[in-house]
């Protein structure tokens, strides 16, 4: 091809790509604003948990069956034993059923992430284990999964009666497109495609999906009084947080659980709700009580 018409071949290229990309984003951008918004929780207390029902657990399993086809489960390890051990004592200091919940380990030594999913199951990969100092990173992360859960972020997206419109024309003619381009070699039938690709380039499918600033305040507010009520401290999640903002190594392999918010951001988020918690109430000692009692009674014996 001449140099002069490769030029002109590869500007209208470019044109056509920048085209696509603009299109793209701005359909993204209308289909974001006809989604269902979710409706914020209320801050300062822990939200009620209910067991999951039958169709909830359902969504549960099929992303796990699906999981399994790539990671091996472990349940019996060391690790295990600690997991259990430190979700147990989160859920039920929180006044949560943990037998409620169906906490699974992925024995998967290069991937450090912790996930849940519709149906209270929480998905952990092994290489967690290899960038946590201590239980309490380790339990602060796992809060803010319970917390998503409970604040309800993990429920499939919804899509209003505009967008959904729009998914079922663009799927028909993406269909009659494809037929016309090949002629009829290719035909595919079927309804979802168009939505099905939009949850995925907008991160939204259950395990990859991405919380926006509203939902990561508001799991902030959840999961520290998770801490606040367990014997871990919040200052173990603002430890791990803080370790990746300082460390590249580090946040290199948390890539995948900081679902591209920056660590400092995620800080800054934790560090604005922090003040705003009730403070943490903690038992009483009774020996102390019984102690104060005696004194009390033995002045009034005296008088």
């Amino acid at each position: 091809m001449p140099s002069g018409r490769r030029g002109r071949y590869t500007r209208n290229m470019n044109k056509q790509t920048n085209f696509k990309s603009r299109y793209t984003a701005i359909a993204c951008l209308f289909l974001a604003a006809c989604a269902v918004q979710q409706s914020r929780v209320q801050h300062g207390i822990i939200p009620e948990a209910f067991a999951p029902s039958g169709e909830e657990d359902a969504y549960g399993k099929r992303i796990l069956a699906s999981l399994s086809e790539d990671y091996s489960l472990d349940g019996s390890s060391q690790h295990y034993d600690q997991l259990s051990a430190v979700f147990d004592h989160l859920a039920e200091s929180a006044s949560l059923n943990p037998d409620d919940w169906q906490l699974v380990l992925f024995d998967a030594p290069g991937t450090a992430d912790i996930r849940a999913v519709q149906g209270n199951y929480i998905f952990v990969w092994s290489g967690i284990f290899d960038v946590t100092q201590d239980e309490g990173e380790l339990a602060g992360l796992l809060a803010c999964e319970m917390a998503h859960e409970l604040a309800d972020h993990t429920d499939p997206v919804q899509f209003n009666m505009a967008s959904e419109m729009l998914f079922g024309i663009t799927d028909i003619a993406t269909t009659v497109g494809l037929m016309v381009l090949t002629q009829g070699a290719v035909a595919i039938s079927g309804s979802g495609m168009t939505r099905w690709a939009y949850v995925e380039a907008a991160d939204l499918d259950p395990v990859d999906r991405v919380y926006d600033d509203q939902q990561i305040e508001d799991m902030a507010a959840i999961a520290l009084l998770v801490l606040d009520a367990s014997d871990y401290s919040p200052d173990g999640l603002i430890q791990f947080w803080k370790r990746a903002e300082s460390d590249t190594q580090l946040q290199k392999k948390v890539g995948r659980l900081s679902r591209r918010i920056p660590p400092g951001q995620r800080i800054a988020i934790f560090e604005s709700v922090m003040p705003q918690r009730p403070t943490a109430q903690h038992p009483v000692d009774e020996s102390a009580d019984a102690t104060q009692q005696r004194v009390h009674s033995g002045e009034k014996d005296a008088i």
